[in-house]
């Protein structure tokens, strides 16, 4: 289990990372197109919540699988209601970058919710073997 925490913080930290820099080389590519000035605070928030939600995720796959279930189910209830909100807010105190802001964070999103996927599969099947 630890070792299956370690790698997917490894992982999760290399794509917060590549995320960076790519959107970085965005901007300096393409500097016509407005990318919100918050995204490495967009990708820490991710970063800490992806993580957070698998480690929850990941010990609960050491009881019943119905446990799991629950838990999983829980979380991603819990991270959809923390990100709307969160969006809402800064929406509400950042109107002139509110549309490039959620665009980053939902683009971001869907890599980080990957990672996480792809994680807890890898981690399940390790468990069944």
């Amino acid at each position: 289990m630890k070792k299956s925490i370690a790698r997917f913080t490894l992982r999760n930290g290399i794509l917060t990372l590549a995320l960076g820099l790519l959107t970085f080389l965005f901007t300096l590519l393409f500097s016509s197109v407005h990318v919100t000035r918050s995204y490495p605070y967009i990708l820490a928030f991710l970063f800490l919540f992806s993580w957070a939600a698998f480690y929850i995720t990941a010990k609960s796959m050491d009881k019943k699988i119905t446990r799991f279930a629950n838990t999983y189910m829980i979380i991603n209830f819990l991270k959809l209601v923390i990100f709307s909100l969160f969006l809402l807010a800064y929406a509400y105190l950042n109107k002139a970058d509110a549309a490039s802001f959620i665009i980053t964070f939902f683009i971001y999103y869907v890599f980080f919710t990957a990672l996480e996927i792809m994680s807890l599969k890898q981690l399940s099947d390790a468990i069944r073997e």
